[in-house]
């Protein structure tokens, strides 16, 4: 699962991240969410974006910031699969997390059917990085987790 940076709009991803971290606040940024979401807007912003210190309380902006920034259907999926990936950064997807990602889908356009298959999507992307550890019961056990 990759996002295509150079194709993101300046405004686009001030949406993006804003509303990454209006995931990561919905139960509390973990280190781990702010990582994630610090590394999306350094190797995605360009130049005339504020510094990431500059954009912390964007937050409370997500919604009219994702109105503002347009987009097609990509973009919408793109906005979807990051704020999971968000969710998870911390290794637990809480209910509040996943039930304002999917507020956040709606508001894009996306479908409930579609946001379930992209949270889909995301869990076996993490899955997938944990299979090549040496031990596959407790690979299996998390598996179960997400």
């Amino acid at each position: 699962m990759s996002i295509q940076n150079d194709t993101l709009t300046p405004a686009q991803v001030s949406a993006l991240a804003a509303s990454m971290l209006a995931v990561a606040h919905v139960d509390g940024v973990q280190p781990a969410e702010e990582a994630l979401i610090r590394k999306f807007y350094s190797e995605s912003a360009g130049a005339g974006l504020p510094a990431f210190e500059q954009i912390g309380h964007t937050h409370a902006q997500a919604g009219e910031l994702l109105a503002a920034a347009g987009g097609d259907a990509d973009f919408a999926e793109q906005l979807v699969l990051m704020c999971f990936m968000t969710g998870y950064a911390d290794g637990h997807l809480s209910d509040a997390e996943r039930e304002f990602v999917l507020g956040l889908a709606r508001q894009a356009s996306v479908s409930e059917a579609r946001a379930g298959e992209l949270l889909q999507q995301v869990k076996d992307t993490l899955i997938g990085s944990l299979a090549h550890l040496p031990d596959a019961e407790s690979v299996a056990a998390l598996s179960k987790s997400l």
